[in-house]
């Protein structure tokens, strides 16, 4: 668990990524297609909530001695991060949202003319990414603290 170029990014990123995510599944999404029905006004509830969810695994990560120092997280932390950003956005453009007329149209809907069903699917699929990728970013944040204060302790 090493740190690459890549963390000094994640590092600084993932504090406005894990809010701004959420406000692009919930609202953001009429911006680029979507229609926006009862999720974006639930959102408005679930979506504090899913903003501290998603502070957890940067929290943590200011707990690595060596991710603090060097201001850049480990490489196997950014990847789990990457699928985790990557499949909240698949995730905001495929979730089914109904309106008080019925079922709305999502962005992949909208853009690329795919069906109700399979727009269900790719968020089914997404979703599942999603907690995957959480669960991944949460355990190589705490392997990073193990292994910062192992190689702290004298031997």
């Amino acid at each position: 668990m090493h740190i690459e170029g890549t963390g000094r990014f994640v590092f600084y990123a993932q504090w406005p990524v894990a809010v701004l995510l959420p406000v692009f599944f919930f609202v953001g999404r009429g911006n680029v297609g979507a229609e926006v029905g009862w999720l974006g006004f639930f959102g408005i509830v679930y979506g504090v909530i899913v903003v501290a969810v998603l502070l957890v695994p940067p929290a943590l990560t200011l707990f690595d001695r060596e991710v603090r120092r060097e201001r850049a997280t480990r490489l196997w932390y950014d990847i789990a991060s990457a699928v985790l950003w990557l499949g909240f956005l698949i995730g905001g453009m495929t979730v089914p949202d109904a309106g008080d007329s019925g079922s709305l149209d999502t962005v992949f809907m909208a853009w690329f003319g795919i069906s109700a069903e399979t727009s269900a699917a790719l968020f089914a699929l997404a979703a599942g990414v999603i907690g995957l990728a959480y669960l991944a970013a949460f355990i190589t944040a705490i392997m990073g603290i193990a292994r910062s204060r192992r190689a702290a302790s004298p031997a």
